[in-house]
């Protein structure tokens, strides 16, 4: 679904407004887990679920260990250097990047092309697992990697071009289509194929008296 969604807005804004939307909503929901978390640790935890209180008492042990650790500077350099980049590399590149990444491109394909290059993941994980540290595939993991190829073959080799089944998608008829379809839907098809002139032309009462 986020893909679906993804596709409709952004080939009409920009990457980095995505990016930008994307990473400030997770970051105020995470924050709400975060407090609501530690809220539920300093009150009866005697009817929440036993992993609510759980989570909520190591996040508070943590922040804790790091106040105790700052006060008394018992933290190295050689310690504290290393987990600065790591939470920096994480924020920008594994989440900031990939927001502003995935937004860009599916700027320019179809949802169904990007779900189709997402399903390529494993692979790809495979791939540079092998390269960067060594580790090799067992059996299981030949098997998979050979379904995911078969699979994206077979998908994509049933459509004949891409420039085919979006002309498909236009030539509809009103007579024949699906009575729940909303009348913005034939509009939003006219207009997107550049046949503004036509919407006007569309016969409402006669969509109405299919429903």
């Amino acid at each position: 679904l986020h893909v679906v969604r993804l596709g409709r807005y952004a080939p009409s804004t920009t990457p980095i407004s995505l990016a930008a939307s994307k990473a400030t909503t997770e970051a105020i929901l995470s924050i709400g887990l975060v407090l609501g978390l530690l809220a539920c640790t300093n009150g009866d935890t005697q009817g929440l679920p036993s992993f609510v209180a759980e989570t909520g008492n190591d996040i508070s042990n943590f922040f804790t260990s790091i106040g105790n650790a700052f006060n008394t500077n018992s933290i190295p350099m050689s310690t504290l250097l290393p987990a600065a980049g790591a939470i920096l590399w994480t924020g920008w590149v594994t989440c900031a990047y990939t927001i502003y990444a995935q937004s860009f491109g599916q700027s320019r394909v179809s949802p169904t092309d990007a779900n189709l290059i997402y399903t390529t993941q494993p692979l790809f994980s495979a791939l540079f697992a092998w390269v960067i540290l060594g580790e090799t595939l067992g059996e299981a993991g030949y098997i998979g990697a050979a379904l995911i190829g078969v699979a994206l073959w077979l998908v994509t080799g049933t459509d004949d071009s891409t420039d085919k089944g979006e002309k498909e998608k236009l030539e509809f008829n009103v007579d024949d289509e699906q009575a729940f379809l909303p009348i913005s839907f034939f509009k939003d098809k006219l207009q997107s194929a550049g046949m503004k002139s036509k919407a006007s032309a569309i016969d409402v009462e006669k969509i109405k008296s299919t429903r």
